[in-house]
């Protein structure tokens, strides 16, 4: 009877330590590109991870766009965003405002650094085509359009396990206009972890 419980402890601890591994499905499929180059080695998913991943933060950005107009949004918001973005977002919304402004573009999608255990990433927002839409909160009427510069957004997105879709948890940074093109290119590096202060990226 002992060496049954004992056997069966060692089962169970051994099934933690396996999933607390790889807590993503998909945690052992994952390769790692650029491996023992400093700076450039990161773990990425399989290709239909990547592609759930982009779809899933353009849906959370149709719905960005929408939710200015949608009646109480703060309760869908945990469907699309976590972390520190859905705190500012709920934060934000529970002001009571006379305008709304809502950012339109043209988005391509670069997935890139998963985390070790599959469940976080980075993702790379290429806008074009950027506008600020300017609304009047009380009828939707919109009052004035702006174009934007083209520009770069690093976000970090985490999957939930009961939901099983990738949410927005943070917006990293804005990446300088040419960071892909130019020659020091090397000098603009993505990082998984980021200092606690970053001039002016908030």
């Amino acid at each position: 009877m002992i060496w049954a419980l004992i056997l069966c402890f060692l089962v169970m601890m051994g099934l933690l330590a396996w999933r607390g591994t790889h807590d993503a499905p998909w945690g052992r499929k994952l390769r790692r590109l650029h491996a023992g180059v400093a700076r450039q080695a990161e773990w990425m998913a399989p290709d239909d991870v990547v592609e759930q991943v982009r779809h899933d933060y353009l849906h959370m950005v149709e719905w960005l766009e929408t939710a200015p107009f949608l009646d109480h949004p703060r309760h869908r918001a945990p469907e699309y965003l976590t972390g520190e973005y859905l705190r500012r977002y709920q934060r934000l919304n529970a002001i009571p405002i006379r305008f709304t402004g809502v950012l339109i573009a043209k988005h391509t999608i670069l997935v890139r650094h998963f985390s070790d255990d599959g469940m976080q990433c980075l993702v790379i927002d290429c806008q074009t085509q950027r506008q600020i839409l300017t609304y009047d909160e009380r009828d939707s009427v919109l009052l004035n359009s702006q174009l934007l510069d083209d520009g770069t957004l690093v976000c970090s997105m985490v999957y939930d396990s009961l939901l099983r879709r990738w949410k927005l948890a943070a917006m990293i940074q804005e990446l300088p206009a040419g960071w892909q093109d130019t020659p020091r290119s090397n000098r603009v590096r993505l990082l998984s972890t980021l200092p606690t202060t970053m001039g002016r990226d908030d």
